[in-house]
C-alpha cells in the first residue's frame, strides 16, 4: 500500500515520543504504531468507535484539564498526548474498579482465563487492591444463546462489540441490550436463539469471556494448547485460522485476520464444525468386507477391482491441490478415460480470467452480484459486500432470481430474471447509470445449476468490457479452481461407471447405481459406506499437508495440527502409493519435492511463499522408502 501525501500526515508527540500518522487516525491507534498500550475494551478496529467503556482515558493538550478517550480522539498537529500522567492513570484505574463491581471472580473456571483482557488490564493498569465491598449483581448461568454460543451474563462488562458486530458487519439484529443504566444486559431479540452464519465472531470479540463456545466449553485453557497458522477448508474464500490441539486432540478453532482475505471474521462452519476430527471411532486402517486389513492388501484390492471396469471418481470439494495433481496423474495413466465430479462444484466450467481480487472490493463504487446467494457459497465474501456498502457507501446491484441476504440493503437495485433468464438480464444492465460509477466490480455464480453458463458467462463478458470492470467467479467447491488449473474435468456424470472411488463425504444419492465395485475413502465411516468393497481411512484437514486455490487464486497451505495416528497416511502419501502400485514411476521423499514437481507442471499453482515448517525427514511409502 502506498503512503498518503505528506500533507494528509499528522505529526503528534506520545509520551515524549514523536510520531506521524493519517489525517483522521483515532489517538488510540497513533499509540500502537509506537507500542504504546491503552487499555480498550468496546474499541474494535474494525467496528465504529462509541467511547462506551471509558478505558482508553488520556490526558491530551492543548484541551481541557481532565482524561479523554483515545478510541473516539483523532488526532490533531501538534497534539502532545500522556497515556501514563497521574489524571490517566487514575482514570483507568477507576473505571477499571467499576468494571468489576459485579464481575465475578472466576477466572480459575473461565474459558477466557489466561488470554483474558480484563484479567491483564486489571494487573497493569488497576488498583491494587478492590475498594467495593457491596454484594454482586447475580443472573442465571450459562443462557444458551444458541446450541453453540453460551452467555454469562455476570462476566458482561457492556462493551456493545457483540451487538454492534451484529449491525455493522453481519447485518442480523439478533443482539441487543435490554434495560438501562446499571440494570443493562444483553440478550437475543425476543429471547429466540442465534440463527446468523456469523455468531461466532462474537466469541473472538468479547473481551471478558461473557460469550464462549460451547463446543469447545471447559475443553482446556490457553496455556495447555499448542496452536497452527491453518487455512479454512468449508469454502473456497480461504480465510485464515488458527487451530488449536491438546493432547492431540482438535479443541478449537479460531479466526486469524488476514485483511486481503477475511478482514478477521470466520464463519460459523470454519469456527464449530470439526468435530468428527476427534471421533473416537474413527477408522486408522484400511477394512475390506471381510474386516481389517493391510494397506498392502487394500491398495491391491482396489488395483483389482478398477481393472477391466470403467472408473468414475467423485471427489470431495477441499481436496488439495497436491491430492488433484496425484489424481490427474492417475487419470492421465491407468486410470485413462476415467470420469470426474467434485462434490459441490459449480457449472462455471470455462471461468473468465479473473481480475478481481477481495481486497478489491473495498476500493469498488459499484459492485455486482449475478446469479449467486453469497452468504451460502461464499460466506465472508458476503461480509466483504456488506462492509464495502455500509462503510463505504459502494453502489449495490443484485441479479438474483431469489430473495437474498444482501436484500437487507435498501438501497440495492435488486434484479429478479427468471430462473434460466440471467443471461438476458445482466445484457440489459449494459447502460444503468449505476455501471458509469466506477470501479465495478462484478462477482457472478451459476444460479444453483439453473443457468445456461455459456449465455450467462458471455453476458458477464461483454459488461465486464462495457464497464471495466474486474470479475470473479465465485466457486461452491473449496478447491474448484485448483482443479480447473490442472485441467481435471470435475463435473462429469458418473452414471454407467462400473467402479468408483468416493473421496470424503458425498450424499448417497450421488453414487452411480451402476457401480459394481465400491471405495470409500472417509475420515469416517458412515452408514452409506456399509456396501464398501474397501474402506480407505483419510487424513483431515487438522493432519494434513497441502495447499487449497481460492476463488481469487490464492494458493495457502494446509498445516497439521495433529499428529496422524499409525499406520494411517495423509492422502497425498495413499495416491502417491496407489500410483506406485498400479506400475508408474512416482516417488518423492517428502512433501516439498511433490510441490516442487507440482508447481513446474502448473504455475498457476505457485503459493507465494514456501511453507515455513519443515517437513517430516520421510514420509510413508508402500512401494518406495518406507517408514522408520
Amino acid at each position: 500500500m502506498s503512503s498518503p501525501p505528506h500533507s494528509d500526515l499528522v505529526t503528534l508527540t506520545i509520551d515524549g515520543r514523536q510520531v506521524s500518522v493519517p489525517r483522521g487516525t483515532l489517538v488510540v491507534e497513533a499509540a500502537r504504531r509506537l507500542e504504546i498500550e491503552v487499555p480498550v475494551f468496546c474499541y474494535h478496529h474494525k467496528l465504529d468507535p462509541v467511547g462506551a467503556c471509558r478505558l482508553c482515558l488520556v490526558e491530551i493538550s492543548p484541551g481541557p484539564p481532565k482524561p479523554a478517550t483515545a478510541c473516539t480522539t483523532p488526532v490533531a498537529e501538534g497534539m502532545v498526548v500522556k497515556t501514563n500522567s497521574a489524571m490517566a492513570v487514575a482514570g483507568r484505574a477507576d473505571i477499571l474498579e467499576y468494571e468489576l463491581v459485579n464481575h465475578p471472580l472466576d477466572c480459575p473456571v473461565c474459558d477466557k482465563g489466561g488470554e483474558c483482557p480484563l484479567q491483564d488490564f486489571t494487573f497493569r493498569h488497576g488498583y491494587p487492591t478492590s475498594q467495593n465491598s457491596s454484594p454482586r449483581l447475580h443472573f442465571r448461568k450459562p443462557i444458551p444463546l444458541s446450541n453453540r454460543i453460551a452467555l454469562d451474563r455476570e462476566r458482561c462488562v457492556l462493551c456493545y462489540r457483540c451487538t454492534r458486530y451484529y449491525d455493522e458487519i453481519a447485518w442480523e439484529q439478533e443482539l441487543t441490550s435490554v434495560n438501562r443504566g446499571a440494570e443493562t444486559y444483553i440478550a437475543t431479540q425476543f429471547d429466540q436463539p442465534l440463527t446468523s452464519l456469523f455468531s461466532g465472531n462474537i466469541i473472538d470479540l468479547c473481551p471478558v469471556g461473557a460469550l464462549t463456545s460451547r463446543v469447545w466449553r471447559f475443553e482446556s485453557r490457553s496455556w495447555d494448547m499448542a496452536s497452527q497458522a491453518s487455512v479454512c477448508s468449508k469454502c473456497a474464500v480461504g480465510c485464515n485460522v488458527t487451530l488449536w490441539q491438546r493432547r492431540n486432540q482438535l479443541v478449537r478453532i479460531t479466526s486469524r485476520e488476514n485483511d486481503a482475505i477475511d478482514d478477521g471474521w470466520i464463519c460459523d462452519r470454519g469456527r464449530f464444525e470439526y468435530t468428527d476430527v476427534n471421533r473416537p471411532d474413527r477408522p486408522r486402517i484400511p477394512l475390506l468386507k471381510g474386516g481389517a486389513s493391510t494397506w498392502v492388501d487394500a491398495l491391491d484390492a482396489v488395483r483389482q477391482g478398477f481393472e477391466q471396469r470403467s472408473v468414475g471418481l467423485l471427489l470431495p470439494p477441499d481436496a488439495t491441490n497436491e491430492e488433484l495433481f496425484l489424481i490427474q496423474r492417475l487419470v492421465q495413466g491407468p486410470w485413462s478415460g476415467a470420469r470426474i465430479s467434485m462434490h459441490g462444484r459449480t457449472r462455471i466450467s470455462a471461468p473468465l480470467s479473473p481480475t478481481l481480487a477481495i481486497a478489491d472490493l473495498d476500493r469498488a463504487r459499484t459492485i455486482v452480484v449475478i446469479a449467486s446467494d453469497t452468504r451460502e457459497e461464499a460466506p465472508v465474501l458476503n461480509l466483504r459486500i456488506k462492509k464495502a456498502v455500509s462503510k463505504r457507501g459502494a453502489n449495490l446491484i443484485l441479479v438474483n432470481a431469489g430473495n437474498l441476504d444482501l436484500d437487507r440493503w435498501p438501497e440495492a437495485l435488486h434484479v429478479r430474471p427468471q430462473a434460466g433468464a440471467t443471461a438476458s438480464a445482466v445484457t440489459a444492465l449494459g447502460d444503468h447509470p449505476l455501471l458509469a460509477k466506477g470501479p465495478v466490480a462484478i462477482l457472478y455464480g451459476d444460479g444453483g445449476g439453473s443457468e445456461d453458463m455459456v449465455a450467462l458467462e458471455s453476458a458477464v463478458r461483454a459488461l465486464a468490457d462495457a464497464t471495466e470492470a474486474g470479475v470473479m467467479p465465485i466457486y461452491r467447491a473449496t478447491n474448484e479452481r485448483g482443479a480447473l488449473a490442472l485441467g481435471l474435468e470435475v463435473g462429469s456424470d458418473l452414471e454407467g461407471c462400473e467402479a468408483v472411488l468416493v473421496f470424503g463425504q458425498h450424499d448417497p444419492d450421488s453414487i452411480p447405481t451402476s457401480a459394481t465395485f465400491r471405495v470409500y475413502w472417509d475420515s469416517v465411516k458412515r452408514p452409506e459406506h456399509d456396501d464398501a468393497d474397501v474402506f480407505l481411512p483419510a487424513a483431515t484437514f487438522a493432519e494434513t499437508q497441502g495447499s487449497l486455490t481460492s476463488l481469487e487464486g490464492r494458493v495457502q497451505f494446509l498445516r497439521p495440527v495433529i499428529r496422524l495416528r499409525q499406520p494411517q497416511m495423509e492422502n497425498w502419501e495413499v495416491l502417491l502409493n496407489l500410483l506406485q502400485r498400479l506400475g508408474q514411476e512416482a516417488a518423492y521423499p517428502g512433501i516439498f519435492a511433490l510441490q516442487r514437481e507440482l508447481a513446474a507442471a502448473c504455475p498457476e499453482l505457485v503459493a507465494a511463499a514456501e511453507p515455513p515448517d519443515p517437513e517430516p525427514a520421510t514420509t510413508a511409502v508402500l512401494y518406495g522408502p518406507a517408514r522408520p
